[in-house]
């Protein structure tokens, strides 16, 4: 896939997108903004479909707290690292399916995933479920949490935890994907109804000035 697309979320599901495949795999109804993101992942419509989260002190916290653990804890431990490293896993009838791991040693297929949060680390692995079973799908063959909370970077407190492959949430995440495949055709039907009705409001508009 082309990567440059990543930030439009276009052509692809990701880690940000397992949480909606785990749950349509336990039977989540469908509602507009699933069709729309579906939609946007296979390429029928724009990513301006989708609203983009604005910018949050959590967000740059986390993108800090990244750093922080890279290049000053784990420079030393951690020389097979790579940062942003894209797992993929090709299947028929879908948009491509990826994870980008904040790091990710090849030789072990180990995946690390930074969280900072203010919350315990169990309930951080809760929040995060699908998301870390998401590297698992993809192929990684061990997943840590590096959860870190505190103040950057004086005071940083950072657990480590192993993630256990969860066969139950494996074969959700595939019921949920072989739903998205039975619903090729009512996301292809919705996205030209948007776009016809987009294309209609856009033209009495320019009659209307």
């Amino acid at each position: 896939m082309d990567l440059s697309n990543i930030q439009n979320r276009s052509g692809y599901l990701g880690g940000t997108d397992a949480a909606l495949v785990g749950r349509l795999g336990g039977g989540l109804q469908v509602r507009l903004s699933h069709f729309l993101r579906l939609a946007v992942a296979y390429g029928d419509l724009p990513g301006r479909y989708l609203s983009q989260p604005p910018k949050t002190e959590a967000m740059e916290a986390g993108h800090q707290f990244e750093e922080y653990f890279f290049d000053d804890i784990a420079a030393n431990w951690t020389p097979h690292i790579q940062r942003q490293h894209i797992l993929r896993r090709p299947m028929e009838g879908l948009p491509a399916l990826i994870a980008r791991a904040d790091g990710y040693d090849a030789a072990r297929g180990l995946v690390l995933e930074l969280k900072f949060s203010r919350y315990q680390t169990t309930e951080v692995m809760k929040r995060y479920h699908w998301q870390l079973q998401w590297y698992y799908f993809l192929g990684a063959e061990k997943v840590w949490l590096i959860h870190g909370s505190g103040k950057l970077p004086e005071d940083v407190r950072i657990a480590f935890r192993t993630v256990e492959k969860d066969p139950a949430a494996q074969e959700q995440l595939m019921r949920g994907l072989c739903r998205i495949q039975k619903m090729r055709h009512m996301i292809q039907q919705m996205a030209e109804m948007i776009e016809l009705k987009d294309e209609d409001e856009e033209d009495n508009e320019s009659k209307g000035d």
